[in-house]
């Protein structure tokens, strides 16, 4: 009996050291509405326990659907704040002084990748690698991006006509192989473990969204504990050497060629020279750079966060956009109707310039991202007080903002903007909008660095996909489901079915 009531006591008393605890952080904030759920010790954690995977994400969903402009909200003891409207997102976003990153990106052990870096090493990094991501340099890319598209393409012929495929699995390794072959410099050869590299990824990324959305696993020393730890840290060591070996394959690269021609032209494989300026990679094993931190470590990181951003991201809008596709066959025939007034003939070589002459096709796949934007959720950290909406909010405090539902607000996108038209991109429609109300790449200075690498790349692929295969599906599109990772995923595979277009 007494040891009953001494935990009734214990109890109690844990519930008022909460409640007085929360009441005083959050006293400046309570003129915000509040989101639901919101239990004693939990706050709203409970939207992320039991259930399905997908079950999750739309209690998660719903819960930020309830805030119009800012709305306030606990996750277990952590105070945090839901930004919704898109004033308050460029505000915010737009703000330096909110430009940190909360202390669960620190889960990813990864401190010098762009993704996840503190303000301070951040900066200089991101201002590093800034050059080569520009306009010329992408421009250069356009025929290693044609390459490997043709090369997916081929390895899909070989498959049997008629059977369902999960196109993510060619788009992952098409991604992959872009991705090492423009930033990195390197192509991946058979037999390099790139198959073991994607799982060990997939694992990585997993354990870390896993762990983000689980407040009993904030605690280093307990999270060590868990089987969920090492294989975490198996998964990130393994992909660690992975990138550890491309930067010496790069320095073997670096001292076998001239470096004049290194700087300025590279040859593809039909060796045609193609001009373009030095690669990150090569400005940093060079010496050039004396902004970033570059120690070898360092190095893998940065070079592990491109490689993760840009293929994972890549191949999940592209398999979407594939999915949309096939659900969608007459908007399919128009894309495919443009691409063959644009490119009739299936082995002329694609140019920059030859997207700007598919408007239909960026429509199409503005719409992809509008409804399934890969980077759904980020958040941020307040370095100085900041006011919104009449609130001073002090400096340290988390905001969430979710591109999943900003993207679907009716008092923006119209009655149907849960529903699938690529004329939301119209310039009808585009008139007006308030450029922070579709960010399929995040905004601000802190938004993603590869945001123009993806719109090209990904556009190639989807052309080379059309112009070859026409796309059908057995799934609906009120049959989608998605679940909550560090970036948006289908809840199920990307089944559809190709027929060769003759």
């Amino acid at each position: 009996m007494l040891l009953v009531l001494a935990i009734v006591l214990v109890l109690l008393l844990i519930l008022l050291v909460d409640s007085t605890l929360k009441h005083h952080v959050g006293k400046f904030a309570r003129s915000l509405e509040s989101v639901s759920p919101n239990y004693p010790l939990l706050g709203s954690a409970t939207v992320f326990l039991g259930h399905s995977e997908e079950r999750r994400f739309e209690n998660f969903m719903n819960m930020l659907r309830q805030v119009d402009r800012i709305g306030k909200g606990w996750l277990g003891p952590q105070l945090m704040f839901y930004v919704a409207h898109p004033e308050l997102v460029q505000k915010v976003l737009t703000d330096p002084n909110c430009s940190e990153k909360p202390f669960f990106y620190e889960f990813s052990r990864l401190t010098h990748g762009l993704f996840s870096a503190k303000y301070s090493i951040w900066k200089p990094n991101r201002k590093a690698l800034n050059p080569t991501m520009n306009v010329k340099m992408l421009n250069s890319f356009v025929p290693i991006f044609e390459r490997f598209s043709r090369s997916m393409v081929e390895k899909l012929k070989c498959y049997p006509e008629g059977t369902p495929v999960d196109i993510l699995d060619f788009t992952t390794e098409c991604a992959l192989e872009m991705v090492c072959g423009t930033t990195l410099g390197t192509a991946l050869k058979k037999g390099s473990g790139k198959r073991k590299f994607l799982e060990s990824m997939q694992t990585f990324i997993s354990r870390v969204a896993t762990r983000t959305l689980s407040v009993s696993l904030y605690n280093e020393s307990f999270y060590r504990l868990t089987r969920a730890y090492n294989e975490e840290e198996n998964a990130r060591k393994y992909c660690l050497d992975f990138a550890k070996c491309i930067i010496e394959e790069r320095q073997q690269v670096l001292v076998t060629e001239p470096q004049s021609k290194n700087s300025d032209e590279n040859e593809d494989d039909d060796g045609y020279q193609i001009r373009r300026p030095k690669l990150f990679i090569d400005q940093v094993l060079s010496g050039n750079n004396t902004e970033a931190d570059i120690s070898t470590q360092n190095l893998s990181e940065q070079i592990l966060t491109i490689m993760a951003a840009g293929y994972d991201t890549s191949a999940n809008m592209v398999a979407h956009s594939c999915l949309f596709l096939a659900i969608f066959p007459e908007l399919q025939e128009k894309v495919a109707q443009e691409i063959q007034t644009v490119l009739p003939d299936c082995e002329q070589e694609l140019t920059a310039e030859t997207l700007k002459d598919l408007p239909y096709l960026d429509k199409f796949f503005k719409e992809c991202l509008r409804l399934t934007p890969v980077g759904s959720t980020i958040a941020r950290v307040n370095m100085t007080d900041i006011e919104l909406d009449g609130c001073r909010i002090p400096k340290g405090n988390i905001f969430i903002f979710n591109f999943y539902v900003l993207h679907r607000r009716k008092d923006i996108w119209g009655p149907y903007a849960e529903q699938f038209d690529p004329e939301n991109f119209s310039p009808e429609r585009s008139k007006g909008r308030h450029p922070f109300a579709f960010l399929p790449f995040s905004g601000g200075s802190r938004n993603c660095i590869g945001a123009r690498y993806a719109m090209i790349s990904n556009k190639i692929m989807i052309i080379h996909l059309v112009r070859n295969f026409r796309m059908s599906t057995k799934i609906r599109f009120e049959d989608l489901k998605y679940r909550i990772n560090v970036t948006l995923n289908l809840a199920f595979k990307h089944l559809i079915t190709l027929e060769a277009r003759r």
